[in-house]
């Protein structure tokens, strides 16, 4: 007979929005929370949330969050009787499961023993295979040896494309898809070591990889009484590096015969498992055949997990919670659930899309949420947060609501348009055109639908209206100055002695090299000048303008205007100021977020966003603040420089080495990626960083003469 286990304090062995979650479901539930953090997430949203918080370590996640020594101790410290891993990390790790049974403490989570039974690729298809034939399995190479000379004989045999995956990992880390023999070696290698850093395993399988295919899971929750019940599917097919972007339920392919029989197949994996708690079925669905295959199992909570809450009404965190307590979810709706609409979640990252998806790091300046109805945030950030280079750079996901999935598509579209992230690059602009596109719109997915459409290559031009919202930074500086001003404040602004001459003002926007000029001349009505006791909240400002580029004709005039009252201006402890600024450009009146480093505009960059401009911020930097080729300024176009903050894995050729074109140089890592830097040309080599360095971005690595 299983006994009630009340939980009393959870500890998150976790970070960021995932802790976040699973603080407010249970403060619904009236459990205390322990929070652990490292050292760059002292001062994060998820520490501040939980009613107590012990530090564990050093930023890198091999000194923290990894430790499971480090997190059984904080409960110790803290008298939590219970532990929820979220996602990543140690959440399927069965040493970790095991030590927290040992301990006492209540692992919420499936046993040890089905983590280990299913959570490895390599052991959950022999599972499958021996235990319950009627699942079908992805054909490859899952054997004990694990040589890289055997490694490749066996992707050779497969035949190519295949996938390369870590045994013991998710997320994409560990996954490459290698196309031809030549190239088996070298991605082996850096898949076994991504895998070993992630997750302390380097085994790895091969599957055959189908170029056409979709990625559908199935959502099961089991508990301690033999029960297991399926939430039905989510559709998680577009994807960049093997990891998921926009994920949906129910899938626009689903029918209900599919869906019987992929529900069915994971509902027999989870009564084999006596699975408890939350756990993800995985499958390849063949969409000319409409033929599914086992891909894996995640024994725990998937990031995608708000899309079937929304559409279930279950709240699966407090499912976990229940189940680890004994509850019997019998007697919850899971056995007579029922789909209610649709529902999409968009993963919003800072990356640039424009540059082969690389992770960017910074601070968020202006964060600032969607308000329409049914429309769900999950994040651990707000306004001054960093994105560091040592963890995810998932900065917020964001899920919608409503009855037809062509609805939630507009509604997300509007959700993203309107979600403000301003002060580093982001996905965004690339999410409203995926969400755009006739292909998404009309269902038509796969696994390499971005790749296909190849639609974060077409973002490079220049903003069309990049020269009409030149004025916006310009009439931002106008109000601060204004707010600061403390003399001869009757009269008005853009008074000049000399009239005859417009004055000026210049921006770099979008594309480095397009400086625009801007020439303008404040308008003065009769009765400008402001009695010395008139309110500054009813002063207005009002230019006539136009934007110049050299090569190009000088753009329309056009006027803008601007009062004080229509501004609202927030400043952070270091002096960093964003808000919303309501001006009226060519009698169209709209607001427009901002932010910007100081009081001081000079050699200060400008992040413009406006929702009429389809989701990419306009970044604007002061003329003055560039620098001439004379200054001597770094190259940073050079093709041997840190794209990212990273830190240097691996000299592969030592400094004075003649190189070849196309010869491995090193490995660095930021942000979970692995990447490796090839010689663009032959040469010899001198090297400018050592193993274990940690690099900003721009740092030259090493010359090649």
């Amino acid at each position: 007979m299983t006994h009630s286990q009340p939980i009393r304090k959870v500890l998150i062995a976790n970070r960021g929005e995932i802790a976040c979650r699973v603080i407010k479901t249970c403060r619904k539930l009236g459990i205390a929370t322990v929070a652990v953090y490292s050292e760059a997430d002292q001062n994060a949203l998820f520490v501040r949330m939980a009613d107590e918080s012990v530090f564990i370590g050093p930023s890198p996640s091999s000194e923290s969050y990894l430790c499971g020594d480090k997190i059984l101790e904080a409960c110790r410290l803290t008298g939590a009787d219970a532990i929820h891993p979220g996602y990543g990390f140690l959440s399927e790790n069965t040493d970790f499961a095991k030590a927290c049974t040992d301990a006492g403490i209540n692992f919420i989570g499936p046993q040890p023993e089905s983590i280990l039974a299913i959570g490895d690729k390599i052991a959950s298809k022999n599972l499958l295979a021996a235990k319950e034939p009627s699942i079908p399995l992805i054909p490859g190479y899952n054997g004990a040896d694990q040589s890289i000379d055997n490694l490749i004989q066996q992707a050779i045999q497969i035949d190519f494309p295949v996938l390369l995956k870590a045994s013991a990992g998710g997320g994409g880390k560990g996954m490459r898809i290698v196309r031809e023999a030549s190239a088996l070696k070298d991605e082996i290698e850096m898949a076994k070591s991504e895998a070993l850093r992630s997750f302390g395993s380097d085994n790895l399988l091969i599957e055959k990889y189908f170029s056409n295919a979709r990625h559908i899971e199935i959502q099961i929750m089991g508990d301690k009484h033999g029960n297991v019940y399926h939430c039905f599917e989510r559709e998680c097919s577009i994807q960049r590096r093997h990891q998921k972007v926009i994920e949906e339920t129910p899938s626009p392919m689903m029918d209900d015969k599919l869906r019987h029989e992929m529900t069915t197949a994971a509902v027999k994996i989870g009564k084999l498992l006596r699975y408890e708690g939350a756990g993800t079925i995985e499958f390849i669905v063949d969409d000319a055949t409409r033929k599914f295959y086992f891909l894996e199992m995640n024994t725990r909570l998937q990031v995608e997990h708000p899309v079937t809450e929304l559409v279930t009404g279950l709240d699966l965190v407090e499912l976990q919670i229940l189940v680890a307590q004994g509850f019997d979810i019998s007697k919850t709706q899971l056995p007579n659930l029922q789909l209610n609409g649709h529902s999409i979640e968009c993963r919003l990252y800072a990356e640039d899309p424009e540059n082969e998806f690389l992770p960017c790091t910074g601070k968020i300046r202006r964060w600032k949420q969607c308000t329409a109805e049914s429309v769900r945030y999950d994040s651990g950030i707000e306004t001054g947060s960093e994105i560091s280079i040592f963890y995810d750079p998932m900065i917020s996901k964001i899920s919608v609501w409503a009855p037809t999935r062509d609805q939630a598509i507009q509604k997300m579209a509007l959700a993203m348009r309107e979600t403000v992230a301003l002060g580093l690059t982001t996905n965004r602009k690339f999410l409203i055109q995926v969400l755009q596109h006739p292909r998404f719109q009309a269902g038509r997915l796969s696994t390499r639908f971005i790749d296909e459409e190849a639609i974060h290559k077409q973002n490079n031009a220049p903003h069309p209206d990049e020269d009409r919202l030149a004025i916006v930074p310009m009439l931002w500086g106008w109000h601060l100055r204004e707010q600061a001003r403390s003399e001869l404040r009757y009269i008005p602004s853009g008074w000049r002695y000399v009239k005859h001459k417009k004055q000026q003002d210049g921006y770099v926007g979008e594309v480095a090299e397009r400086t625009i000029e801007l020439q303008y001349e404040h308008i003065v009505k009769p009765g400008a000048w402001v009695p010395p006791n008139q309110k500054q909240a009813e002063k207005k400002f009002e230019v006539l303008y136009r934007a110049v580029v050299a090569g190009e004709e000088p753009g329309p005039w056009r006027t803008a205007k601007v009062g004080l009252g229509k501004v609202v201006v927030e400043e952070d402890d270091l002096g960093e100021r964003s808000g919303v600024l309501r001006c009226t450009i060519d009698g169209v009146t709209r607001d427009y977020n901002i932010a910007n480093g100081s009081i001081e505009l000079h050699n200060t960059e400008i992040y413009v966003h406006t929702k009429d401009f389809g989701g990419k911020q306009i970044l604007f930097a002061r003329k003055d603040k560039l620098k001439s080729a004379a200054e001597g300024e770094d190259d940073v176009f050079s093709p041997y420089t840190a794209p990212m903050p990273c830190k240097i894995l691996k000299i592969l050729v030592p400094t004075g080495t003649v190189v070849k074109k196309n010869q491995a140089i090193l490995t660095m890592e930021s942000m979970k990626t692995e990447v490796r830097l090839y010689a663009r040309h032959d040469g010899t080599l001198k090297l400018n960083v050592g193993e274990g360095d940690m690099i900003e971005a721009g740092t030259t690595l090493c010359d090649i003469q």
